[in-house]
């Protein structure tokens, strides 16, 4: 028998004790004598039986005692009894999310099963394409609203990880595991080879499956070809979830700014779970659908979204004091040379600066020694609040000057004094360390490097070869994302959201010839640096990021406003669980099923709790517990210390 605390049966030693106790002691005796040898024959006789030992004991207090130390030994130990499950305390209900679900009435039947299985203690859980705990440990009330709450996403789902993430929770031992879903569809292992894995772990687990056969049509692919000529090709499957043929109804809607609305109409006609490829083109820069006009029984999948990055022209200002006479600047020549973009600088730096500067895309702060006007100062701060794009480049005149400091609200760093750095690198020096020695004599070197999402935009640029003589001591502020940052140094390329617009901090200055801070501008990555950087600001990417599936779930560095198909947040996770177009940093990503196998809602017997037609009988749960053998033994326990205490009272011993 197996004991819950096997170290208290040590309390049967006690035994030993209370037998020599009793063996060892002083019985009475009756001895007829003469009165004058009264005195001399007791005392014999005493002494003589308490020195005998005794070969029996037949006190009944003795037995009683000795059975009241195995109850306590007994007790203290716990013997573990076997038990029926019953009806389990603790309830897990995983709960099928994923787009099949909302097919029908799927899962309004799914959330009506679960509130019917509620236990004391419930466990929520999502099962999407990433398993969702949505309430732990909750009452039967509590958990009943977060069920009623519950809904269909519109990604594939993941049964058998949901289940193997409740099976690993110790917390949920000696509970009931119970799944719903309409299992169309899974990752990974079959959720019934499962059973025996709970059953091990003496947990029940039960699947109920929910939903009839569907007819449903579907756009079950899709994919974007340029035509190198400022257009692409819309190529997509259609396929048929039917045993009858229908004729599909479709319609492709393009929208941009740059172009009017555009509508194409088209049809097609499907045999019995047939499917057909289609290639529409001439697709614009901007966002399009591709409707299915019937009516079926999953809507995410009847829609495609189609996002295409507007490459429009962009006008950009530099403000700046260097002499374009003396001062060739490299940050002018790398912007001048993308493609789309309109360069317009200012050398002058007056009270006048243009009425109209809301027509620039971009206005770039590039000064040394000659500070902007605070009026100026005051109208870049709103440029920036207003959904423009404004970048600083960090000069000393930006800390020392204290007009300049009125860019301080809309900066994402905070600036320090100018700091010198460990000087140009040593010749032929590896670009991991970025070279040592300078103008100040031979120092540590700086290693440059991209870091959190820079990581991704500058990808084809390399900062292997950068040293820095002179730089602007900063650290970002909360909000803030620091996209290139030196070793000892902090933050050289930082980006912060002000309202609706950006504002960028670059902490890398052209300035050239002796005075030159760094060697950047002299790199051949240079120019490919302003093209990525600007692109990125401007909200310009490649299709490959703004067409993709949902499911996904991208993690940033520091809070994104993120337009969802449902609301607007701000946060540091988004997760791409609905079908159509999200807004974040500038750009309009176009989120799509695209999943052939979630979209088949016409199956039949999904779950194969056989196996290979063997079935898989639900075992009877047992568990095994202390408790109830514990509490007859203290019982027990009480009713020998009563017997006990009538005898003594007997014999008038209390």
């Amino acid at each position: 028998m197996d004991f819950e605390f096997s170290r208290g049966m040590a309390a049967l030693a006690g035994i030993i004790p209370l037998t020599i106790v009793y063996l060892l002691k002083p019985r009475p005796k009756q001895i007829i004598l003469p009165s004058l040898l009264f005195v001399r024959r007791v005392s014999h006789n005493v002494l003589d039986s308490r020195r005998r030992l005794s070969t029996k004991i037949t006190d009944p207090l003795f037995f009683l005692q000795v059975l009241a130390l195995v109850l306590i030994s007994a007790a203290l130990a716990g013997p573990l009894i076997e038990e029926p499950a019953g009806v389990s305390e603790k309830v897990i209900i995983i709960l099928d999310s994923s787009a099949s679900m909302s097919a029908a009435d799927r899962i309004s039947e799914a959330k009506t099963i679960a509130m019917e299985s509620l236990g004391r203690q419930n466990t929520i859980v999502a099962a999407e394409s990433l398993p969702v705990v949505l309430a732990k440990a909750l009452d039967a009330a509590s958990a009943k609203e977060v069920i009623e709450g519950m809904g269909a996403g519109n990604t594939r789902g993941d049964v058998p990880q949901a289940i193997l993430g409740v099976l690993e929770d110790r917390v949920n031992k000696n509970g009931k595991v119970l799944v719903i879903s309409d299992f169309e569809h899974w990752e990974g292992k079959a959720p019934e080879t499962y059973i025996r894995v709970a059953n091990a772990r003496n947990l029940e687990l039960e699947f109920r499956q929910v939903g009839e056969k569907a007819a449903n049509f579907a756009i079950v692919d899709g994919y974007l070809t340029d035509r190198n000529d400022g257009t692409y090709e819309y190529t997509c499957t259609i396929k048929n979830f039917d045993n009858k043929s229908a004729e599909i109804e479709l319609q492709l809607e393009s929208r941009s700014e740059l172009f009017s609305l555009r509508k194409v109409n088209n049809s097609v006609s499907l045999a019995g779970f047939g499917t057909r490829q289609l290639t529409f083109s001439n697709i614009r820069q901007g966002t399009s659908t591709l409707k299915i006009l019937n009516e079926d029984a999953l809507p995410c999948d009847n829609i495609a979204y189609i996002s295409i990055p507007e490459v429009k022209e962009r006008k950009v200002l530099v403000l700046t004091d260097l002499d374009p006479a003396i001062n060739k600047s490299a940050l002018i020549t790398a912007i001048s040379l993308i493609p789309g973009t309109i360069v317009e600088v200012d050398h002058e730096l007056s009270d006048k600066f243009p009425a109209d500067f809301t027509k620039y895309d971009t206005i770039f702060i590039n000064c040394k020694d000659e500070p902007l006007p605070v009026r100026t100062v005051l109208k870049l701060v709103s440029y920036a609040k207003g959904g423009k794009v404004l970048v600083v480049i960090g000069n000393g005149c930006l800390f020392n000057s204290s007009a300049m400091r009125g860019l301080s609200p809309v900066l994402p760093v905070d600036i320090n004094p100018v700091k010198e750095g460990a000087g140009e690198g040593r010749e032929g020096g590896s670009g991991g360390n970025g070279g040592r020695g300078g103008s100040g004599g031979r120092g540590e070197s700086q290693t440059v490097e991209a870091s959190g999402s820079g990581r991704e935009i500058f990808e084809d640029v390399s900062f292997d070869e950068v040293y820095l003589r002179k730089f602007l001591e900063v650290s970002p502020r909360e909000g803030a994302a620091v996209l290139v940052e030196a070793e000892g140094v902090g933050p050289l390329v930082s980006t912060r959201n002000i309202n609706n617009g950006t504002v960028v901090y670059v902490g890398l200055s052209d300035i050239t010839e002796n005075e030159a801070w760094n060697n950047f501008h002299t790199l051949p990555t240079y120019p490919v640096f302003w093209a990525e950087l600007l692109k990125y600001s401007w909200g310009i990417g490649d299709i490959r990021d703004t067409n993709i599936k949902t499911g996904r779930y991208l993690t940033f560095d520091h809070p994104v406003r993120v337009k969802t198909p449902a609301e607007t947040i701000n946060s540091r996770f988004v997760y791409y669980n609905l079908c159509g177009l999200y807004e974040l940093n500038r750009q309009t990503i176009a989120v799509n099923l695209y999943d052939s196998l979630e979209s088949n809602t016409f199956t039949g017997n999904r779950l194969e709790l056989a196996g290979e037609n063997e079935e898989i009988q639900k075992q009877e749960l047992s568990i095994k517990s202390p408790y109830r053998p514990r509490k007859y033994l203290v019982y027990a326990l009480l009713l020998l210390l009563i017997l006990e205490n009538i005898i003594m009272f007997r014999r008038r011993v209390i």
